[in-house]
């Protein structure tokens, strides 16, 4: 690869990455904000993501937002090419089902097996760890405080595997779990599908209707 070949492939990385803060920034504080507005948040989130990326784009083909226009557009039109195409709408999918897993044991936990839940949560009322709807980071520093970081790290990595061997556990790991956080972790994946189809028909739409005249 010649010195000019890298500075471009160095210059286009750098662009992908101005591009996602600039975007990241913009989202999560509107996630925050409709969370803490709306009791139902996951609800407020509905059309975000296509009216914040609907309003750049339109903003960045009247050329009204200069030079960070021009590097969405074609950051938008790089998704729609090659090995990228592929990573973007693969990862799209696998969030997509992490989500639908991940939301469906949650909801599995919380009433399939409420009786086991229940009992974890009386064992931890027990310890000391006090267990209620709202987040808890008493309750979390002090589970998390008796546990090494290198038994946190395996049994992260283990629930996968949990997942397939004991469903039924690992479902109520993850109600507890999210209820420990005051049901965060179950608004973060109601999001995330969200988002992950409001930007699969967000790329549809620009594929068919506002970047088909830009040369590749």
């Amino acid at each position: 690869m010649t010195l000019s070949n890298k500075n471009k492939t160095l210059a286009s990385k750098l662009e992908f990455l101005i591009v996602a803060v600039s975007l990241i920034a913009i989202l999560i504080p509107l996630r925050i904000l409709s969370r803490e507005i709306f009791a139902d948040g996951w609800i407020a989130s509905l059309g975000l993501i296509t009216l914040v990326f609907g309003i750049i784009l339109f903003l960045a083909k009247k050329e009204k937002m200069g030079a960070f226009g021009r590097m969405f557009i074609r950051q938008i039109t790089k998704t729609h090419q090659g090995k990228k195409k592929l990573f973007v709408y693969s990862q799209t999918i696998l969030f997509l089902s992490v989500g639908v897993f991940t939301i469906f044991s949650i909801h599995s936990g919380n009433h399939d097996y409420y009786d086991l839940k229940q009992q974890v949560i009386e064992k931890l009322h027990k310890q000391g760890i006090l267990v209620d709807s709202n987040l808890n980071y008493d309750a979390i520093h002090k589970i998390t405080s008796e546990i090494t970081p290198n038994q946190q790290i395996s049994a992260i990595t283990a629930l996968p595997i949990l997942s397939v061997q004991d469903f039924k556990v690992f479902s109520v790991v993850l109600a507890v779990t999210d209820h420990l956080m005051g049901g965060w972790v179950m608004y973060f994946w109601q999001v995330m599908i969200i988002e992950c189809i409001e930007f699969g028909v967000f790329l549809g739409i620009s594929k068919r209707y506002f970047l088909k005249n830009i040369n590749h």
